[in-house]
C-alpha cells in the first residue's frame, strides 16, 4: 500500500524592452535610490535578523494556518481569498540596527506555510509612526519552504529585472526567534508604495494581488485591493474580463493596447515561461501583483512567490505531470495564442530574450555565487541535490522550450470549490502488522459511506493496521477497503496516517488537522494497483478501543467523518 505518497496527484490546480533590438518600456522608470544601503539589499550580503516577541505570542503566531477548507469550501471565487493572519508586536534587529514595537505575523497561503521556520511579513511602522531602518517600513521574509536550494527567488526576480520589468530586489537573511536559529530566508523586496514609485513613478494608480485570479467572469472576484487609492470594486478588472470576452483575434491587439502595457505583458509572460515559473499569472493563476497606474490607465504584472521555478521535473515530465513549455492557462495569453498577429509579437519577444537574458553561462556563474555565499552560513552540501537540480533546468530549459515551438493552448480550467459531498462512519477490528495483506479479507469492518444523498453498498469490508512505510516519523498506518463490486473489483478506502504516540485509548484522533493525514481513495480493475483520492475527509475523529502495537496485537475502533471533494462550476 503505497497510497500516501500520492495524496496531492488530483488537485485541480496541478504558478520589446530593455535588451538588445529591442525598445524599452517607456511606461517603466528606474528606481532613484540615492543611499546605495536602501533597503539592505546588497546581493553579496546576507542579513543578520534578530527578532523577539513575547513566547505566547509567538506560539500562537507560528500555529495560525490557512487551509483548502478554510479558503475553497462553498463560493469561494467570489471574493478574495481571505485567510488573513494576526499582527503582534515585536523587536527586531537587522544587522545591528532596531527597533522596538513593530508589527509582525505569519506569512503564506498555503504550501509554503511553516509552524517550525513560518514566513514573516514585518510592518515597522505599525505602532510607531515613521519608525523605519534602512529607508524603508516593510520587510518580506520568505522561508523558501518550497525551495530546499534557497537561491530560485533571488536568481528569477534577478532575471526579470534584467529583462527591464519591476520586480523586486532580493537577497539572503539569517533569521532567529527569540534567540533560536531558524536559518536562511529570501529577504525579498514586498510589493508596496516604495516599490511602486521606484517603478512606476508614482503610487496613486490601482494594485490588485492575484491569487488564483484572471480576466475571467468567474475568478476575477478574487484579485484582492492592496491599498488605500485602489478601487475595491473592481472597476478595470471587470472592464477588461468584458472586453476579452468580447475580442476576436483581430481585435485582440486593440483590446490589450487599451487596458494592458502589452509590450511589458509579453516580456512578463516570456519570462515566466523561461524560468518555469509553474505557479504564476500564466502557469496557475497565482502569485502575481497587477498595477494600473493613473497616468496610463494600463495594467502592468509584476512577479511574485518565485521560490517553486526552475524545477527539472518541468523539463522531464511523467505520465501523472507532463512537461511544459510555454505557460497558457490564463485568458490573456490562451487569447494571445489563438491570434495570428499577437502570438507572433509573443514569439519574437520570446527569441529576443533568449538571445539576451537567458545567458546560461552567466545564470549558472551566479548561481555559484550564490551558492558561495551561502556556504559561509550552512552547509551547502546538504542541498546539492536541488543546486544541482536547478543548474540541470538552466542547462536544458532552451532546448526543452523550443521543442514545444509553436506552442499549443494549454486551456483555461473552469473554477473549482471544495462542496460537501457525504458522509463516512465505520467499526472496524484488525491486527496489527497487517498493511501488506488482502485487507478486503482481514479483519472485520462495517463501513457506511454516504454520497450526495445515496448509500454507497459494500459487499465486504476489511481492515489493516501497522507501521507507516512512508512517513515513519507519524509512525502508523490505518486502512479500511470496502469492496464495493466484486467483478469490477472497485474498492473505497479511508485511509490515515497518524502519530502511533497520540493513538491512545478512548481517546479521539480529530480528522482534517496536522497531526494526521486522511483521505478516501478509490481503485478498481482498470486502474491496476493505481489508486486515486476520491474524496477529502474533514471533521470527525478517528478513536481506538484497542491500539497494541505488537504482531497480531489488536487494533480496533471507529471513524466517523464529512466526505468533500472539488467541484467544477459552470
Amino acid at each position: 500500500m503505497h497510497l500516501y505518497r500520492e495524496r496531492t496527484s488530483w488537485l485541480p490546480f496541478v504558478c520589446l524592452l530593455m535588451v538588445s533590438g529591442c525598445v524599452a518600456d517607456k511606461e517603466t522608470v528606474e528606481p532613484e535610490v540615492k543611499d546605495p544601503n536602501y533597503g539592505n539589499f546588497d546581493p553579496d550580503h546576507i542579513l543578520q535578523v534578530e527578532l523577539t516577541m513575547a513566547e505566547s505570542d509567538w506560539d500562537t503566531m507560528r500555529y495560525e494556518s490557512r487551509s483548502f477548507f478554510s479558503e475553497f469550501l462553498g463560493d469561494c471565487m467570489d471574493q478574495p481569498f481571505s485567510g488573513n493572519y494576526s499582527t503582534f508586536s515585536a523587536d527586531i534587529s537587522i544587522d545591528g540596527e532596531s527597533l522596538s514595537n513593530i508589527g509582525i505575523r505569519k506569512k503564506g497561503f498555503i504550501g509554503s506555510q511553516s509552524v517550525d521556520r513560518p514566513g514573516f511579513k514585518i510592518n515597522l511602522d505599525e505602532y510607531v509612526q515613521g519608525a523605519e531602518l534602512f529607508g524603508v517600513d516593510n520587510v518580506t521574509l520568505n522561508n523558501a519552504v518550497q525551495d530546499p536550494a534557497i537561491i530560485r527567488q533571488c536568481l528569477g526576480y534577478d532575471l526579470f529585472r534584467q529583462a527591464g520589468l519591476a520586480a523586486p530586489r532580493c537577497n539572503f537573511a539569517r533569521v532567529s526567534m527569540n534567540g533560536q536559529d531558524l536559518g536562511i530566508y529570501a529577504h525579498v523586496e514586498p510589493i508596496k508604495r516604495s516599490f511602486l514609485r521606484d517603478h512606476f513613478g508614482s503610487d496613486d494608480g490601482d494594485l490588485y494581488e492575484g491569487t488564483l485570479s484572471d480576466f475571467h467572469p468567474q475568478k476575477y472576484l478574487t484579485f484582492d485591493s492592496k491599498n488605500s487609492d485602489t478601487d475595491e470594486s473592481l472597476t478595470a478588472i471587470a472592464a477588461l474580463t468584458e472586453a476579452l470576452e468580447s475580442s476576436s483575434p483581430d481585435t485582440l491587439k486593440a483590446i490589450l493596447d487599451e487596458h494592458i502595457d502589452l509590450d511589458h505583458f509579453l516580456t512578463f509572460w516570456a519570462m515566466e515561461t523561461l524560468t518555469g515559473h509553474w505557479d504564476g499569472y500564466t502557469g496557475n493563476l497565482n502569485n502575481f501583483y497587477v498595477y494600473r497606474p493613473m497616468e496610463t490607465e494600463r495594467f502592468v504584472f509584476i512577479p511574485w512567490g518565485m521560490d517553486g521555478i526552475m524545477s527539472p521535473d518541468m523539463l522531464e515530465g511523467d505520465q501523472h505531470e507532463p512537461s511544459r513549455g510555454v505557460m497558457s492557462v490564463s485568458v490573456i495569453p490562451v487569447a494571445i495564442l489563438e491570434s495570428d498577429a499577437v502570438s507572433d509579437l509573443f514569439y519574437d519577444r520570446l527569441d529576443s530574450l533568449l538571445e539576451t537574458v537567458w545567458n546560461e553561462t552567466e545564470i549558472l556563474s551566479e548561481i555559484d555565487r550564490m551558492e558561495a555565499l551561502l556556504s559561509t552560513e550552512i552547509d551547502m552540501d546538504e542541498r546539492s541535490q536541488w543546486v544541482d537540480g536547478l543548474r540541470e533546468y538552466v542547462n536544458g530549459r532552451r532546448d526543452q522550450l523550443i521543442g514545444t515551438l509553436p506552442a499549443s493552448v494549454e486551456g483555461i480550467s473552469p473554477p473549482f470549490c471544495i462542496v460537501e459531498m457525504g458522509s463516512l462512519t465505520c467499526d472496524f477490528e484488525t491486527t496489527w502488522g497487517t498493511m501488506g495483506d488482502d485487507l478486503v479479507d482481514t479483519g472485520v469492518a462495517e463501513l457506511d459511506v454516504q454520497w450526495e444523498g445515496s448509500t454507497i453498498e459494500m459487499s465486504q469490508a476489511g481492515a489493516g493496521a501497522g507501521p507507516s512505510e512512508d512517513d515513519p516519523e507519524k509512525g502508523a498506518e490505518l486502512a479500511i477497503v470496502g469492496l464495493i463490486n466484486p467483478d469490477e473489483q472497485s474498492v473505497l478506502i479511508p485511509y490515515f496516517v497518524f502519530d502511533a504516540d497520540s493513538a491512545v485509548s478512548g481517546e479521539p484522533l480529530l480528522i482534517g488537522v496536522d497531526e494526521m493525514y486522511s483521505g478516501l481513495y478509490y481503485s478498481d480493475a482498470s486502474m491496476g494497483h493505481h489508486f486515486v483520492e476520491a474524496a477529502w475527509m474533514n471533521g470527525g475523529s478517528l478513536t481506538f478501543d484497542s491500539f497494541q502495537q505488537t504482531a497480531g496485537g489488536t487494533v480496533s475502533g471507529s471513524v466517523s467523518t464529512t466526505l468533500y471533494n472539488w467541484v467544477e462550476f459552470e
